[in-house]
């Protein structure tokens, strides 16, 4: 059974009402998937990014696609300690996305604020700690561009590999998000599960003569959907 657009979240206040539909979030998800897609353009942005590089594997060696891709995290995080000692002082933040190739394979799409860091160093440090040399790295001009490479790499959306998360960011990649204010803990935000649709307790309401305000909340995910109030 899923609850992809069936259930609600709704929280009372003093002055009304207000639900928000209650998503899934999977990837797998043909209603949620472009929602997700979104959401990873606008984080991809958000980092204002100066560098984008492609990880690869070899395929001759481990025992399985998932295999290289659990080589292919670990010797990325060596390589960014290295080159953050042999580069730069600060540390080098990232969103690190997986894409699946046609023969199966796991290849690491990044999106870095990080000085110049020269491909042939990168490529040789690859080479060292998976024997995978090929590597690409390009300059990121602007948000947009930044966008444009995950639509581009992950349009069907990032890969998993294993227990492998199919995305991850270091904790100050997402600038935006620093720069946000401090919600208040979920925990007491007020909000709780209602097993109806939307409509179903807006009908409710409108019942009790209640005044119901629809507004649009495409920006909205976690969760994500149409944002109603209700007063009077």
């Amino acid at each position: 059974m899923t609850v992809c657009g069936g259930w609600s979240l709704e929280r009372h206040t003093v002055t009304g009402t207000s639900a928000i539909t209650l998503w899934c979030r999977a990837w797998s998800c043909s209603d949620c998937m472009p929602f997700r897609l979104a959401a990873l353009k606008r984080l991809a942005a958000n980092g204002k990014p100066t560098t984008f590089l492609t990880l690869t594997v070899n395929p001759a060696t481990g025992q399985s696609p998932t295999d290289r891709a659990r080589e292919l995290v670990d010797a990325m995080r060596i390589m960014l300690k290295r080159a953050g000692r042999k580069f730069t002082k600060s540390r080098i933040e990232y969103l690190a996305v997986f894409e699946e190739t046609k023969k199966g394979e796991p290849h690491l799409h990044m999106l870095m604020r990080a000085p110049f860091v020269p491909q042939k160093w990168i490529s040789a440090t690859m080479d060292e700690l998976i024997a995978a040399p090929i590597v690409d790295i390009r300059r990121v001009t602007s948000a947009r561009l930044a966008a444009q490479y995950v639509a581009k790499y992950v349009a069907k959306g990032p890969k998993s590999f294993g227990n492998l998360k199919r995305y991850w960011h270091t904790k100050r990649y997402d600038l935006a998000a620093l720069d946000a204010p401090k919600s208040a803990d979920e925990r007491d935000s007020g909000w709780r599960v209602v097993r109806d649709p939307l409509f179903i307790i807006a009908e409710l309401l409108l019942a009790h003569r209640r005044v119901v305000e629809w507004i649009s909340a495409h920006e909205i995910f976690a969760p994500n959907g149409t944002l109603w109030r209700a007063s009077g």
